[in-house]
């Protein structure tokens, strides 16, 4: 049975329903300002132009919402944004329908075995009951190009990316970064980051619902003895290649007390007997 005939989907009720304003709201462009009550204008999340990516709240053939980057092929309406910004390329039918299906279900409501979704943002993917259908982080890494020319720079082995679960990001609201998982205690990737490649701000980005300062990059990998805290999630990918474990990083420029709470508590639970900065 095909993936359409289980699950009919009405599209342009779903426009109708999510509006382009409610779906901006929960996706939750970075860098997207809001010009007047119907249009937003800002970087392009796609292409990273800047001040080329403009959404309408009535745009498009039926006035229901449109968005289009005039640097880059980014276009269409709601359901064909929220594609794109979960990593599908442009047009990509699997990708519409599984876009569709999630706007469905958070704005409409979901049919047998589905539930209604509050309207909270996000672009990634999730920890357990806020893992959304549809994207699946594992499927995510293997899009990532661990061997892309652009990390060359960085001097890390392939192998270790992989290790890692990350990559180029050649797609989605990671494109062009160094795409890196946060992982919970439990081993459970929550979303990924996007590292920047050369020197630009931000040098790191999050998914929407992902809280920086609640997360150490590397704490999944901690045991025993002595913990090291470096600046930069690269650096902890560097200390791995050459052999190096134990090394972790905060995903903030700032450090707060609650993460140094947090870093205490790493080391209590995981019996590190010392640590050093760099």
């Amino acid at each position: 049975m095909s993936t359409t005939s289980a699950y009919r989907i009405d599209f342009d009720a779903v426009k109708r329903a999510a509006s382009m304003g409610d779906v901006i709201t929960f996706l939750s462009i970075p860098g997207l300002k809001q010009k007047s009550s119907h249009q937003w204008k800002g970087v392009c999340p796609f292409c990273k132009g800047a001040d080329c990516f403009v959404v309408s709240q009535d745009g498009g053939r039926d006035k229901t919402g449109a968005f289009n980057c005039f640097k880059c092929p980014a276009g269409g309406d709601q359901i064909e944004l929220v594609s794109m910004m979960r990593g599908n390329p442009r047009k990509d039918s699997q990708g519409v329908f599984a876009a569709a299906k999630e706007l469905h279900e958070r704005f409409i409501g979901g049919g047998a075995g589905t539930e209604r979704v509050s309207n909270r943002s996000d672009t990634s993917p999730q920890p357990q009951k806020e893992r959304r259908q549809g994207f699946d982080p594992e499927a995510y890494a293997k899009t990532l190009d661990p061997a892309h020319e652009a990390l060359a720079a960085f001097g890390i082995d392939p192998e270790t990316y992989r290790d890692w679960k990350s990559g180029y990001a050649g797609s989605g609201v990671n494109r062009g970064r160094l795409a890196l998982p946060i992982v919970a205690k439990d081993g459970a990737i929550v979303g990924f980051v996007g590292r920047a490649l050369k020197d630009e701000s931000p040098a790191l980005t999050f998914p929407n619902g992902l809280d920086p300062q609640a997360h150490i990059f590397g704490s999944d990998r901690v045991s025993g003895g002595h913990l090291t805290l470096v600046r930069d999630p690269v650096d902890v990918l560097r200390a791995s290649d050459s052999g190096c474990e134990n090394v972790v990083c905060f995903l903030t420029d700032e450090i707060s007390p609650v993460q140094l709470e947090s870093l205490a508590a790493l080391m209590d639970e995981r019996k590190c007997s010392s640590l050093s900065f760099y």
